[in-house]
């Protein structure tokens, strides 16, 4: 084995050497991509023979398998798996297991193969990194050239675990922060809408330059619209892990008046509601559009800038009686419902100094580009996992091969894997001789005819400067 290794790392030496003699440097754009290509095939050729050298060392060991009660059943069956080096082709034996009454390959146990997995699980998170930017087909173009399936890529993005953001290890103190919570609407691949919230915790804004401002430190949540309850109990927590919760003298929560939203006022400490001005003003055309001689806009707005709940009352209530078109009464009288139950949320946006809200632009940000602005229908799990990816990407976060959760059942033939690492051991050691890369120190000789033109150009060029 130890010759095996030596000859496929020579080769590869020999083989860029060749590229290199065939066409230089002319073109260095190419030759990378040329030497990389050797440096994977070569990498599985090694891969193949190491694997190769542990199935067959497996099969010697007699006394291991009575061990562990495996009889062989069957020699060589082949295997493949999709690897960041390119597909892999492996054989391994086949085993009955007495203890379990079951057939089994220790070989993919030994090496940390997936049963019945055709994509190893760092492609498998490339895949779905990429997917949070693009289509499911395009991920799978541009990460293994169309060698998986659409549809694959979406079974990734079901099966990989759960994404959150971790609280960071030591607890920031401040005294005031801000909660944007807002929604998209998406279209389901068997009609109808499906609400997916957003929830942004920050500690407020910061001016990058002159009319562009930016979160501090914002954090983004996603989940199922019907577990709103404990995703704020959730949201809770990690503000606990992640401040010191005695310095903090108000959470502020902006949102438009939907109850999931106004629910986390309840379950949040300290929190007070504050109305998102462009839903407030987006609701506020809409009743008094009809009305633009009476000036009713300007006046409901003053009223609430006095806190005078009566005058808007009374407001809104002149503009029902003066409706002629039954359209019109009925959104008035759904602005005054809103206006009703918003009240305190939205007397405190326009009395208080309190940061203006970003709620839309979120929102726009993190989710429509991908899950609604163009033409396209999800279904429900595919919709949770993609939000919670978009969500889990936009926090500054990587998935990694490690977000693919090992089974039951690889777990349990840990005793196989302990095995498969002592072997690899055995086969790979000794076998990295890098002599062949030592050379003796070059001496030039002094008095050839190169060294003296150097020198007398030396000495010219200090007689110059």
């Amino acid at each position: 084995m130890d010759n095996i290794i030596q000859q496929i790392i020579m080769d590869l030496g020999k083989n860029i050497c060749r590229k290199i003699e065939e066409g230089g440097l002319s073109d260095i754009d190419q030759f990378a991509s040329d030497a990389l290509e050797l440096c994977k095939s070569s990498v599985r050729e090694l891969l193949t023979r190491i694997v190769q050298q542990m199935n067959e060392e497996l099969r010697m060991n007699k006394r291991f398998r009575k061990e562990q009660g495996l009889v062989l059943k069957e020699k060589d069956r082949e295997r493949s798996i999709l690897t960041e080096v390119g597909q892999i082709y492996i054989k391994r034996d086949y085993y009955y297991e007495k203890a379990s009454k079951k057939y089994l390959y220790p070989l993919d146990y030994m090496i940390g193969l997936p049963p019945y997995e055709r994509v190893s699980h760092n492609v498998s998170a490339r895949l779905v990194t990429q997917a949070a930017e693009c289509s499911y087909e395009k991920s799978a173009a541009i990460v293994t050239k169309g060698e998986v399936s659409k549809q694959t890529v979406k079974n990734k993005l079901i099966a990989v675990g759960k994404l959150e953001k971790p609280a960071p290890g030591e607890k920031r103190i401040v005294t005031e922060l801000h909660i944007f919570a807002d929604e998209d609407h998406v279209s389901l691949q068997g009609g109808g809408n499906c609400i997916v919230p957003l929830v942004t915790l920050s500690e407020g804004v910061r001016e990058v330059h002159r009319g562009r401002n930016v979160l501090i430190n914002p954090v983004h949540f996603t989940f199922p619209i019907k577990q709103a309850k404990e995703a704020w109990e959730n949201i809770g927590g990690y503000i606990s892990k992640a401040y010191e919760e005695d310095e903090i003298k108000k959470i502020y929560l902006h949102g438009d008046g939907a109850s999931w939203i106004k629910q986390g006022n309840e379950e949040l400490y300290n929190c007070e509601y504050v109305m998102d001005k462009f839903h407030f003003e987006k609701h506020l055309r809409q009743a008094t559009a009809a009305f633009n001689k009476q000036n009713y806009r300007f006046r409901i707005r003053q009223a609430i800038q006095e806190k005078d709940r009566k005058k808007a009352v009374k407001l809104v209530r002149e503009m029902i009686s003066l409706c002629s078109e039954p359209k019109h009464k009925k959104r008035v009288k759904k602005f005054f419902k809103y206006l009703m139950n918003n009240w305190e949320g939205i007397v405190r946006r326009y009395t208080e100094d309190i940061m203006g809200s970003c709620t839309e632009g979120l929102v726009s940000h993190i989710y429509s580009e991908r899950l609604s602005r163009d033409p396209m229908g999800w279904s429900e799990a595919g919709l949770n996992r993609m939000a919670e990816l978009r969500v889990y990407t936009r926090n500054g976060c990587v998935v990694t091969g490690k977000a693919f959760k090992r089974t039951d059942e690889e777990k349990k033939r840990s005793i196989l894997r302990e095995y498969g690492e002592e072997r690899l051991r055995n086969v790979i050691s000794g076998s990295l001789d890098w002599s062949i890369f030592e050379k003796g120190q070059y001496n030039p000789a002094i008095n050839k005819g190169t060294q003296v033109l150097i020198r007398a150009y030396g000495r010219q060029h200090s007689m110059v400067s």
